[in-house]
């Protein structure tokens, strides 16, 4: 069934050209020259990044009346002329995150969220506002990674897949629990961070060739059938618009992992702004003073005013036991209590006041006999090596090692070189005293 343009802005004549349409409003480019006549479509008050949505919703709508894409479908039965329509929502995605906060965003009818939106909602907060649009884009950005996954395993490479499965299990962790806690290591989530990247960068790389292919066969003048490196006109568009939609299930990761960032520190910021609203502070309590810890339920009755109280724990160093020491507060610092004080006063009377020995003689005996053993066979071993080692002939004679062929052979070597350095630098030849400064003078 092929999809109805009737309701899109006027002069368009396909749905890829309301998309370019809608994407040359996001980027902040010139748009296409289709959008000359767009004013019927959209109202002059909106801005860009609201006419784009618009007719992104529309265009979501249409796409899903006419059944152009299937849950069934596969990659090799999407045809080249609908890939790119499948970016759909990651544009919807984009435009939710441009959106400002000073007036809600328009009316949707395809809205992933049931076709709600805050189109007539006056007076919310900007927290509000921020947070019901990055919610709309994560619920964007899932729905297009879902249709990359059902498109099958030659769409998506299977690293991003399994960060996508990974942040799918999280999510489902956190609300399973109540809670938004990551349970990520901070170094995997880098390492993730920086795979992510390089594929990022893999696929814009290969994008940018293809797109210099497609400008060298319009420069060429080629016909669509005939083949330049490998692909013809088809072919080349469609592995573009292939990895096009590689790079946005990338950015769309991305986009996602700083939006439940974000949302978390909305969430607070939204419960500041509410209360307020209501003239109060959440923290304070209803007597306008702020909040504190209640008493524990072990507190000692009728004394309300009792000092804090805490216990040093230190480690003496001299046995090595442990040592408790109560100390309170008393006018900003802490005191340790009395009783404690002359605890340890009269547990030092009798101690020494030197540092008494570690080990006895005995210990320091085997210790030193054991030192000087290692010493003698370390030595033993290094001088048998060094036996062994090329050395000049008369050492060899010296030694009595003047029949080992090898340390001959090894040993005529070192003489010759030995020669040689003697014949470059004979005796006499060093630095002397009527060389000593510059001879021009």
């Amino acid at each position: 069934m092929a999809p109805d343009e009737s309701e899109l802005a006027p002069d368009m004549t396909s749905l890829p050209d309301a998309l370019a349409l809608a994407v040359a409003w996001l980027d902040g480019g010139s748009p296409p020259p289709a959008a000359d006549g767009d004013n019927d479509a959209t109202t002059p008050q909106q801005t860009p990044i609201e006419k784009a949505i618009a007719l992104l919703d529309k265009l979501q709508l249409q796409i899903s009346r006419s059944g152009l894409f299937s849950k069934n479908e596969s990659l090799d039965d999407v045809p080249t002329s609908s890939l790119e329509l499948m970016g759909v929502e990651y544009q919807l995605a984009r435009a939710h995150l441009m959106l400002p906060t000073h007036s809600a965003p328009p009316a949707s009818g395809a809205a992933v969220n049931g076709g709600s939106s805050n189109g007539g909602a006056t007076g919310l907060s900007p927290s509000l506002m921020r947070k019901r649009n990055v919610t709309r884009a994560v619920e964007y950005y899932h729905s297009f990674l879902k249709r990359m996954e059902q498109l099958g395993e030659d769409m998506l490479p299977e690293a991003t897949l399994k960060e996508y499965h990974a942040l799918l299990d999280l999510e489902d962790a956190n609300e399973s629990s109540g809670r938004s806690s990551s349970k990520t290591n901070p170094s995997q989530i880098r390492e993730m961070k920086i795979q992510r990247f390089q594929r990022k960068n893999a696929t814009a790389q290969t994008r940018t060739q293809l797109q210099s292919q497609v400008e060298r066969r319009k420069r060429l003048g080629l016909a669509e059938e005939e083949q330049m490196e490998g692909h013809d006109l088809d072919s080349l568009c469609r592995t573009l618009q292939i990895e096009t939609l590689r790079m946005y299930a990338e950015e769309s990761l991305e986009e996602i992992q700083s939006s439940k960032s974000e949302l978390e520190m909305l969430d607070m910021a939204v419960r500041v702004e509410s209360a307020r609203m209501q003239g109060t502070d959440p923290r304070m309590n209803r007597g306008g003073m702020p909040e504190r810890p209640a008493p524990q339920a072990g507190g000692m009755p009728g004394r309300p005013n009792q000092p804090l109280q805490m216990t040093q724990i230190t480690q003496n160093p001299l046995t090595g036991q442990l040592e408790y020491t109560k100390q309170r507060v008393s006018n900003g610092q802490l005191r340790p209590v009395q009783g404690i004080q002359r605890q340890q006063i009269a547990d030092g009377v009798f101690r020494p006041g030197w540092n008494q020995p570690t080990m006895s003689l005995e210990e320091l005996g085997e210790r030193e006999r054991a030192d000087a053993i290692a010493r003698s066979e370390a030595q033993k071993v290094a001088e048998a090596e060094a036996k062994f080692k090329p050395k000049r002939y008369d050492q060899l004679v010296q030694d009595g090692m003047e029949d080992d062929a090898k340390l001959v052979e090894a040993s005529a070597k070192l003489d010759r070189e030995w020669d040689d350095w003697k014949e470059e630098n004979p005796r006499g030849s060093g630095n002397k005293m009527s060389e000593r400064g510059d001879r021009n003078f």
